[in-house]
């Protein structure tokens, strides 16, 4: 995927040394406008693009990415409406929610064909402007908002796993269980908690994998996908642990509940990818947790093969792509 602009004005800003306040003082705008333009919540005008691109001295090649924002899939009037919501946060409405999930969404799937670190600015603005509105909604958005910050502290906590961040990682992602928790919110309480969960495996602390996973599963309210993935998830967790026989029916569990899984354009915004092709690889790691490693390479491959092309650099596909080259 091409660079977005919002990207390739981070870089720029960054390459030159300047900060976010200096910049826009030179434009000159706010800097709330700038922090929102390199986040794509926010499309500039022209002219303000324009005037960007010469003081960056970008040499026309970000004004060339003005009129194709990549992440910034926002209509005029949604950007105008979230960005009278970031000046007057008190005034923030269900639209305005909406229009900054689904930016949050684009954003997912740009990291699927990017990396998680390639991400992360945008993510953290983006997740600064919903403390905001969860710190300030009047009573009725409240909650809405409040959620809205609990997902974007949950996806921020697993771009740090990656890079092996954990102690980040857990910071995030505990704060996620929180305000999931406060939001009475049982999808993105079970995501926090699942996210946790992958993060201890990952570390390979299985105590703390053990737990997390099967507090995960408790609430039954959430969407099959993700009930699936927490599944395949416990398997795995417990296929380490030595409980085989545990972890055999719970795989078997699993491998029915794939078949039960909407259409890929049924799937929640935030569980997109819980397709069948995905949970292959999930397969194929609790395979391997069990000894079976022929039977993991093989899923692992399965799944390379059947998912979207989109995905195939993705850092969770590379994971899978290891699995199916082990020797």
């Amino acid at each position: 995927m091409a660079e977005s602009f919002g990207a390739a004005l981070l870089r720029l800003r960054e390459a030159a040394g300047l900060s976010q306040r200096k910049l826009a003082r030179a434009v000159p705008i706010s800097q709330s406008a700038l922090s929102r333009y390199e986040a794509g919540l926010q499309r500039p005008d022209e002219r303000t693009a324009a005037r960007l691109d010469d003081l960056l001295a970008a040499g026309g090649r970000l004004l060339e990415l003005w009129p194709s924002l990549g992440t910034e899939t926002l209509s005029p009037a949604e950007e105008e409406r979230l960005a009278d919501a970031a000046d007057h946060p008190r005034r923030v409405d269900a639209a305005a929610l909406d229009s900054l999930a689904g930016v949050l969404t684009a954003v997912r799937r740009l990291e699927d064909e990017t990396s998680s670190a390639h991400v992360i600015p945008m993510v953290d603005a983006q997740r600064e402007l919903a403390r905001q509105f969860a710190a300030e909604a009047r009573s009725a958005m409240r909650p809405v908002a409040v959620g809205l910050l609990s997902e974007l502290e949950q996806y921020r906590g697993w771009l740090a796993i990656p890079g092996q961040r954990w102690e980040q990682a857990r910071q995030h992602l505990d704060r996620a269980a929180v305000l999931g928790m406060e939001a009475d919110d049982p999808l993105r309480l079970s995501t926090a908690l699942s996210f946790s969960a992958y993060g201890a495996i990952r570390r390979h602390d299985l105590s703390t994998a053990d737990a997390l996973s099967e507090a995960a599963r408790r609430d039954t309210r959430v969407h099959i996908g993700l009930r699936t993935y927490e599944t395949y998830q416990r398997a795995e967790v417990l296929a380490r642990n030595d409980e085989r026989a545990d972890a055999v029916r719970l795989l078997t569990e699993a491998d029915g509940m794939v078949d039960k899984l909407p259409p890929a354009d049924e799937l929640p915004p935030s569980g997109y990818w819980y397709t069948p092709a995905f949970f292959l690889g999930q397969r194929a790691f609790v395979l391997r947790a069990l000894g079976d490693e022929s039977g993991a390479r093989q899923a692992a491959r399965d799944c390379l093969a059947e998912m979207p092309p989109e995905w195939t650099t993705s850092e969770w596909a590379a994971r899978r792509r290891e699995l199916a080259d082990a020797s």
